[in-house]
C-alpha cells in the first residue's frame, strides 16, 4: 500500500516537474517510521494529502512528494540505508521517528549532511543543529506539577527508551530539597515482575507514583497495578506523558486512585475538530489507526507536515532557488558533501510559527519547541476533569472547581489560581475531593 501511494505521488512529481520555476514545484521530502508507528504513518499521508489538495491558492503552491522507508532500528546497517536511499533521491527535509538504538545514527547523517529532520520522537540529549523537537518537553510541567503536590517520598517508574532528562531532573530536585525518591527502571520487566515490585513496594507503605514510560509499556504497568489491587483510594499515580486521553484508564475509573497527567492535543480547538471530521471519514483498512482518535504522536506527525509546507511557503516567497541537483550522491563520502542550502534550510524550519493540531508551534535556535501549553488533567469518576494547564511563561495555573453558594444561580464557578510553587503553604489541595 505504501508503495502504490508513492508511485502516485511520484507520477504527480513528474507532472508538476514541467513547470519548475525557480522553486520547484514539486518538493521531494522523505520519511522514516519505526514499528508500530502505523497511526502516525496515517497522519503523516492525510497531511499531505490535505496539502496537495487544499482549494486554497496560497497553500497549494507545490506539491509535497514523499519518499517513504520503513526502518528496523535493530539493525544498524539498514538504518544507514534508508538515510542514503532517501539523500540520494534528494529530499530537502526529512521527517523522520527514531528510537534509541536509531537516533545516534541519524543525527550524525544530519549532521554531517546539513539534512534537517523534523521528528515526533522523542527530544534528544544535547545539541543537534539539524533536528527539529516536534515533541515539547515534559520536564518543566512535571516539576511544577511535584512542587504544587509537595511530594518529597515517591517512587519514580522509568524505562531509558526516551532518554535521563526526567530521571536527572528529578534526581538533581531530589538532591537539592532532600526528597527521597525510589527510581526503578522497569523496561526489563515482565508481568510478573512488575506485580511483584507493586506488591513490595505496598509493603512499604508506597502509595504515590510517578511513571515515565512510553505508552505500550506504561499500558502494561497499569494493568498490573489494577490487577494487584493497587488502583484504590489512597494511591496517587502522575503519567509523565503528553497523551493522557491516549491511555486507557477505564478500570481505573471506579477504582478511586488519584490518577494526574498531562495532554498536549486540545481536541476541543477548531483546527482538531476539523481534522477529526476528515479523520471520521478514514477506511481503516487503507489508513491503520483511523479507527481511533489520533494519539500525540499521530498529532505531532501532522503537525510536522504543516511546518514543512510553511517553511517551503517561505523560501517560495523569498525566491529562493531551493535545489538539490549535483548533490543527491554519496552520503558516505568522505568526506562528507554537506548539501550548500542545508543551513538555510535548517534556518527557514525553526523560524515556523503556526498553530496546529498540538496548538502553537514555534522552535528556539536548538530546534526545541518553546511558548507551548499542555493541560493538566485528573481522572474522576466519570471521566477525565481538566483541573488546569502549563505553558513556559504562567508555568502551572489550576482551576478549581466550587459549587457556588445555594443563592448563586451561576451553577458550578470556574476559577483560575497561578500557583506559586515556591511556596510551602499549597500542599494537596487537589487530593482532596
Amino acid at each position: 500500500m505504501r508503495m502504490i501511494y508513492q508511485q502516485m505521488l511520484l507520477f504527480f512529481s513528474g507532472f508538476w516537474g514541467l513547470v519548475m520555476g525557480a522553486f520547484p514545484g514539486s518538493v521531494q521530502i522523505g520519511g522514516l517510521f519505526i514499528r508500530n508507528t502505523d497511526q502516525e504513518y496515517t497522519a503523516f499521508r492525510l497531511a499531505i494529502f490535505l496539502h496537495n489538495t487544499s482549494p486554497n491558492e496560497s497553500e497549494a503552491l507545490f506539491n509535497l512528494v514523499p519518499h517513504v522507508d520503513n526502518i528496523e532500528t535493530s539493525n544498524s546497517f539498514a538504518v544507514t540505508n534508508a538515510f542514503c536511499s532517501q539523500y540520494s533521491r534528494g529530499v530537502f527535509a526529512i521527517f523522520g521517528l527514531y528510537d534509541k538504538r536509531s537516533v545516534h545514527t541519524l543525527t550524525s547523517f544530519c549532521s554531517a549532511l546539513h539534512i534537517s529532520l523534523i521528528t515526533p520522537s522523542f527530544p534528544t540529549e544535547g545539541e543537534s543543529q539539524f533536528v527539529l523537537q516536534l515533541r515539547p518537553s515534559l520536564r518543566g510541567a512535571l516539576m511544577s506539577l511535584l512542587d504544587h503536590y509537595g511530594w518529597n517520598h515517591y517512587v519514580f517508574l522509568y524505562d531509558t527508551d526516551r532518554g535521563y532528562s526526567i530521571l536527572q531532573a528529578i534526581m538533581e530536585k531530589a538532591g537539592q530539597n532532600g526528597w527521597q525518591v525510589s527510581a526503578i527502571c522497569v523496561e526489563n520487566f515482565n508481568d510478573a515482575s512488575y506485580r511483584r515490585l507493586l506488591e513490595d513496594l505496598d509493603r512499604r507503605q508506597e502509595n504515590k507514583f510517578v511513571i515515565d514510560c512510553e505508552v505500550e509499556r506504561l499500558q502494561n504497568i497499569l494493568e498490573q497495578i489494577v490487577s494487584v489491587g493497587k488502583h484504590v483510594k489512597g494511591y496517587h499515580y502522575i503519567i509523565a506523558n503528553l497523551g493522557f486521553k491516549d491511555i486507557s484508564l477505564d478500570r481505573f475509573m471506579h477504582g478511586g486512585a488519584n490518577v494526574t497527567g498531562f495532554q498536549l492535543v486540545d481536541f476541543n480547538t477548531p483546527i482538531v475538530n476539523e481534522l477529526m471530521q476528515r479523520w471520521k471519514t478514514l477506511d481503516q483498512r487503507e489508513y491503520p489507526g483511523s479507527d481511533s482518535p489520533p494519539k500525540y504522536t499521530s498529532a505531532l506527525t501532522y503537525d510536522g507536515v504543516l511546518v514543512m509546507a510553511e517553511a517551503f511557503r517561505t523560501l517560495r516567497r523569498q525566491k529562493n532557488d531551493l535545489s538539490r541537483r549535483g548533490n543527491a550522491g554519496d552520503c558516505l563520502a568522505n568526506p562528507a558533501a554537506p548539501w550548500g542550502q542545508g543551513i538555510d534550510m535548517e534556518r527557514t524550519l525553526k523560524q515556523v510559527r503556526i498553530q496546529g493540531l498540538t496548538g502553537n508551534i514555534q522552535f528556539d535556535h536548538y530546534g526545541r519547541r518553546v511558548n507551548y501549553t499542555m493541560d493538566v488533567l485528573e481522572l474522576k469518576s466519570n471521566g477525565l476533569r481538566k483541573i488546569g494547564y502549563w505553558n513556559d511563561m504562567d508555568k502551572l495555573v489550576l482551576i478549581q472547581h466550587e459549587p457556588a453558594f445555594k443563592n448563586d444561580s451561576s451553577g458550578i464557578e470556574n476559577r483560575t489560581v497561578v500557583v506559586t510553587t515556591i511556596l510551602p503553604l499549597m500542599k494537596n489541595p487537589i487530593l482532596r475531593n
